[in-house]
């Protein structure tokens, strides 16, 4: 442990050249349209994309990644990832108290552009931040995260490349899904997992992660603590479905 702590200060990193697959960026979706004026918001330094859940923060953050970013990229989710993980599949090791130290000599000296997804608070992300380098943050708030560019990703306007958007994206949709996403639509105002089990008839685990996989496609909005709701132009795309 001497060790790696002697070598971070000194500024060598000694681990593993490579970055972990897991660890890297995954492609972004194929099926990416419109979102110009928030890619080019992106900048060097901290870049936070804040917005709702299902808004399309990830998808974003992995559009300017895989078109725009340089160098190597480091992708940590901070709802499954362990810093203590990262670190180790690196090769490093470090206490616990010394593991954000760490981990910000690796993306330092790797000079990684990062991707930290999924932050829940400033407190959770502020000692991760390099001194230098380009970061991108998603959240579902605001935060205060300091020398940080903010860029809020709202909904989806139609450009008319939206409705062929949402067709494909609703083909590649297991059956459950695509039965709950036509179904759900009916439904005027945000509605919760029990409200959604009762229309399609299921068990609640079963329809909860079934929500989950439409709010990771970015088919339906999270607005609260198990409340979902459709934006307006998909709702009416999926009520359409429903009668083809």
């Amino acid at each position: 442990m001497g060790d790696v702590l002697a070598g971070a200060a000194a500024g060598v990193i000694r681990g593993r050249n490579d970055v972990p697959p897991r660890f890297r960026p995954p492609a972004p979706p194929r099926h990416f349209v419109g979102r110009d004026a928030e890619l080019d918001a992106i900048r060097s330094g901290v870049t936070l994309l804040h917005g709702a859940g299902g808004a399309g923060k990830t998808a974003l953050a992995l559009k300017w990644l895989w078109e725009r970013g340089s160098g190597d990229q480091l992708y940590v989710d901070l709802g499954a990832h362990d810093l203590g993980r990262v670190l180790r599949a690196f090769g490093l090791g470090a206490d616990p108290g010394e593991e954000q130290a760490v981990f910000r000599g690796l993306v330092t000296r790797r000079q990684f552009t990062l991707l930290l997804d999924g932050a829940d608070s400033a407190e959770q992300v502020t000692p991760l931040l390099p001194a230098s380098g380009t970061v991108l943050v998603t959240s579902r708030s605001e935060l205060d995260l300091p020398r940080a560019h903010a860029v809020e990703v709202g909904p989806l306007t139609d450009d008319g490349r939206l409705g062929r958007l949402l067709d494909l994206s609703y083909v590649e949709l297991p059956e459950r899904q695509a039965r709950l996403y036509r179904l759900c639509a009916w439904e005027a105002d945000a509605f919760g997992v029990p409200v959604a089990a009762a229309i399609a008839g299921e068990p609640e685990c079963d329809v909860e992660d079934a929500l989950d996989d439409l709010v990771e496609k970015s088919l339906l909005t999270e607005v609260g603590d198990d409340a979902f709701r459709f934006h307006d132009l998909v709702r009416a795309h999926a009520r359409a479905k429903r009668y083809q």
